[in-house]
C-alpha cells in the first residue's frame, strides 16, 4: 500500500475526527440525525482503513516478511484489534441519542476514545510507514492482499446500531460489500494515467504531520 495513500486515510479519520470532537463539544443538539451521519462517516473511514492496514499490511509483513518487521506488524495488529473492541463498547453504550443528562459524559467518553485513535494513527505513522516498502507484491506490483473482513462486518454492525435499522441519507452498499470511504472515492476522481511519484516524496515527519493536524 503506498505511503500517501495510509496518509490520506490518516487525513480523513483526522478530520473526521475534529468534526465530531467539534459536535459534542458544544451543546446537545436538537436532533440525533446530524449526530448519527457524523458518526457513521467517522466509523466507515475508520474501520476501513484498519481492515486494509490488517489485511493489506500486517498480514503480509507477518507471513511473509518475518523478523523483527513481523514482530512489529503483529503489535500494530494487536493494538489495532484492542482500540477496535473499546471503539464498539463505546458505540454500543452510546449508539442512541444521549439525554441532556448525559451529554457531558458522552462528550468525555467521545474525547477519550478520539484521543487513542490518534494515538494508534501516530504509532502507524511511525512504525508501519517505513516498513510499507518490505511488503510483498505481485506481478503487476500490486499487493496481493485483501482487507480484513472482520472489520469490515464491524463497520456494518455499528452502522445498524447508529441506525437502529434506517438509512442514512445515502443509501448502503450492497450486504457483504465494503463501504466505500472518502479515500476510494479520491482514488476514483484521480487520473489513471498520472505517474507514481516517489511514495516518500513531500512527505511530513510523521510527529510533525500529527502535531499540524491537532
Amino acid at each position: 500500500m503506498p505511503v500517501d495513500r495510509v496518509l490520506r486515510q490518516h487525513g480523513h479519520i483526522l478530520a473526521n475526527a475534529d468534526a465530531l470532537e467539534a459536535l459534542v463539544s458544544g451543546p446537545r443538539p436538537a436532533s440525533v440525525e446530524g449526530l448519527g451521519f457524523r458518526r457513521w462517516l467517522f466509523t466507515r473511514d475508520l474501520l476501513m482503513h484498519f481492515a486494509r492496514m490488517e489485511g493489506q499490511v500486517y498480514a503480509p509483513l507477518m507471513d511473509e516478511v518475518g523478523g523483527e518487521v513481523a514482530h512489529v506488524a503483529s503489535h500494530a495488529s494487536a493494538e489495532t484489534a484492542a482500540l477496535v473492541a473499546a471503539f464498539r463498547e463505546h458505540v454500543t453504550r452510546w449508539h442512541g441519542f444521549p439525554s441532556e443528562a448525559q451529554w457531558g459524559i458522552y462528550a468525555r467518553s467521545t474525547h477519550w476514545l478520539t484521543a487513542r485513535i490518534r494515538e494508534r494513527l501516530e504509532g502507524e505513522a511511525t512504525d508501519i510507514l517505513p516498513l510499507l516498502s518490505r511488503l510483498p507484491v505481485d506481478d503487476q506490483g500490486a499487493c496481493p492482499g485483501k482487507p480484513d473482513h472482520r472489520y469490515v462486518a464491524d463497520a456494518w454492525e455499528i452502522r445498524e446500531l447508529i441506525f437502529g435499522g434506517a438509512k442514512p441519507a445515502a443509501g448502503p452498499a450492497r450486504v457483504g460489500s465494503v463501504p466505500e470511504d472518502q479515500d476510494q472515492k479520491d482514488d476514483r476522481n484521480r487520473d489513471a494515467e498520472q505517474p507514481q511519484q516517489d511514495a516518500f516524496a513531500h512527505i511530513e515527519p510523521p510527529s510533525i504531520w500529527f502535531r499540524l493536524r491537532k
